[in-house]
């Protein structure tokens, strides 16, 4: 064959595709009438702004044929018709028949305002916010079949955004309106279109960029081969027609378009009709490749997987045969593990797995889910610690108080006498420690913990609530808290862990004081001292995991110390509801009955319910 007439042969098979092409395919012919109802000035620019800011994101979606202004003016003026003001349905049906026009929108501002917001400054008269206006707009949309007369849809829209001045600020309200009007009027024309070819998990459509398809877009396959002649975009697809696939667009030109295929798609032939949906989409996916921590699935970029996409991992069951009928249920699954994507390739990813390793398998099914952030830990524990302390055996001895100016001086027992409710403010105690016990060398911990713990890095952060039992003495109580961030290192992944544990912590502890001296230094405003121990934690955790359940064990070093001892006396101020507000004063330690208290080691035994942490998109 001559090379012309091969020429010519493919011009005019091209011509013919193009046709059959133009024969499946109509856009919508639509047009958006111009804004009506802002209340305030410059009234004209702004219902003009969001006719013209609608208009351009629906010709930028090259999903339909916008008529401009300029045809319908001009049958306007020829047919000798009005379309201001109010509008006029039956006006705008019959000016949209013969402009051939399908759909209107109509709009109508319900509410518009803004505010002024000054700017906002710290004591030090720094600027810590600009100030800013705040638009608030509202308006009313609804779409108009020409060829019915009637209204499709009908919607509220609102938006309120900020700008440095009240245009800017109304114009960015204007944007985001302009932006939901044409969103919610793509979506009541979904793209339908069939599947031109299957090369294994790619399909081929019959539209590409020219008709509106982007990458990323869904679409569901149906058990449905349409006719050649068929326009596909008018198709009704009933509820009986069955779905038989999921795709999503990875790469589009001028008249067609790629997409990928997941999950089960064996049914899945050319010719199916498909149709676009906004409904969320869950990836499945494949195990091609499984190490002992660490997979790699069939699915990557070209699906929308990012660093952190998380999915179930699924085994299929045995078979479930009806013993009458003999019908064998193949359709069941059950989740065996968790995993995490943490490297993304164009079409395939690896991830780590966070539960489940010796369960998953090569081949598994696996199932988009919610984002898996770990665990939330929350234990109670039982323990013991050592106990260093010192005690002030004193015999009984006879002192000096004045409150006012909180000291106490010591009196021989000859001078206590003649030293009685001597001066203003004086008081003459006895105090005697001759029979105060030696604290024990050990103590009982009780202890409630809650902590969160990432599942790649297996890095922990959390909280022990601690109370100290430091013996019989009912004068004396401590409790503290710890703040600890541990690794676990799986001797037995998922099952076995030792965690090496630092941190730091708050300790409290009182004690009553003998006699009234307390009582007499603050004045009545406290009657025990007390004293504060910011301290270092290091330690080691050995954890056995059992399903949700982890029995562990601890041991602890802590810089835990109390020997700084204080009582609350008035500071002469008071709060602006009256109240007295105190201040500490420190107390000589040797008028205090255990003036050395440290809890260096600890050592707890104790149970965990570790809870999975999801959260919706």
């Amino acid at each position: 064959m001559p090379h012309k007439k091969r020429i010519a042969l493919c011009l005019i098979l091209f011509q013919l595709l193009v046709a059959v092409h133009s024969e499946n395919y109509q856009k919508q012919n639509i047009s958006v009438l111009p804004f009506s109802g802002w209340k305030g000035k410059n009234a004209a620019g702004f219902q003009s702004a969001l006719t013209n800011k609608i208009i351009h994101r629906i010709i930028n979606s090259q999903r339909f044929n916008v008529i401009d202004r300029v045809n319908l003016e001009r049958i306007i003026e020829e047919q000798n018709l009005q379309l201001s003001g109010v509008i006029d349905e039956n006006t705008v049906v019959q000016v949209g028949r013969l402009a051939g026009v399908q759909r209107c929108i109509i709009g109508n501002f319900t509410g518009n305002s803004v505010e002024y917001y000054p700017a906002k400054k710290n004591d030090q008269g720094k600027i810590i916010r600009h100030s800013y206006y705040e638009s608030n707009v509202s308006a009313t949309i609804r779409m108009l079949s020409v060829e019915s007369g009637h209204y499709d849809k009908s919607v509220e829209t609102y938006a309120s955004e900020r700008g440095e001045n009240a245009d800017a600020a109304f114009s960015k309200a204007l944007d985001k309106l302009a932006e939901a009007v044409v969103t919610e009027f793509e979506s009541q024309f979904p793209i339908q279109t069939i599947i031109k070819r299957i090369d294994h998990s790619t399909v081929t459509i019959e539209r590409g960029k020219d008709s509106g398809i982007k990458i990323g877009m869904a679409f569901i396959i149906y058990g449905f081969q349409p006719s050649p002649d068929e326009i596909f975009d008018e198709i009704i697809i009933n509820d009986d027609v069955p779905e038989v696939g999921i795709m999503k667009i990875t790469s589009i030109e001028a008249r067609t378009a790629k997409g990928r295929l997941f999950g089960d798609f064996s049914e899945v032939i050319a010719g199916n009709l498909i149709r676009e949906t906004d409904r969320p989409i869950k990836i499945e996916a494949n195990i091609l490749e499984k190490s002992f921590g660490g997979i790699t699935i069939n699915a990557g970029a070209d699906l929308g997987l990012t660093k952190g996409t998380t999915f179930k991992v699924m085994k299929r069951q045995k078979d479930l045969m009806d013993p009458e009928t003999g019908e064998v249920h193949t359709d069941q699954f059950k989740p065996v593990g968790t995993v995490m994507i943490t490297e993304v390739h164009q079409t395939f990813s690896r991830g780590r797995i966070a539960k489940g390793r010796y369960f998953i398998r090569r081949g598994m099914k696996l199932e988009q889910t919610t984002p898996f952030y770990g665990w939330l830990g929350l234990a109670v524990s039982y323990g013991m610690f050592s106990l260093q302390s010192e005690t002030n055996n004193r015999d009984k001895e006879y002192f000096k108080v004045d409150k006012w100016n909180h000291t106490i001086t010591p009196v021989s027992y000859t001078e206590r006498d003649s030293l009685v409710n001597r001066g203003y403010g004086q008081t003459i105690i006895s105090m005697d420690y001759s029979n105060k016990d030696d604290l024990p060398l050990t103590g009982f911990l009780l202890q409630a913990s809650a902590y969160l713990r990432k599942p790649i890095s297996q890095i922990s952060i959390g909280a022990d609530f601690n109370y100290y039992n430091l013996g019989e003495e009912s004068d004396l109580t401590s409790s503290g808290i710890d703040l600890k961030l541990s690794k676990h290192f799986g001797l037995l992944p998922e099952i076995l862990f030792l965690s090496p544990i630092i941190g730091f912590g708050f300790g409290y502890c009182e004690q009553k004081v003998s006699g009234d001296i307390v009582q007499l230094l603050s004045q009545g405003n406290d009657n025990k001292v007390t004293a504060e121990s910011y301290h270092f934690i290091v330690g080691l955790d050995a954890k056995l995991k059992l399903g949700k359940l982890v029995a562990w064990g601890n041991a602890s070093y802590k810089t835990l110390s109390f020997t700084n001892w204080k009582y609350q006396v008035d500071s002469g101020k008071r709060s602006d509801d009256g109240k007295i507000l105190t201040e500490d004063k420190s107390i000589d330690k040797k008028y205090v009955v255990y003036p050395s208290i440290k809890i260096p080691y600890v050592v707890t035994i104790g149970i965990t319910g570790e809870f999975d942490i999801h959260f919706f998109n």
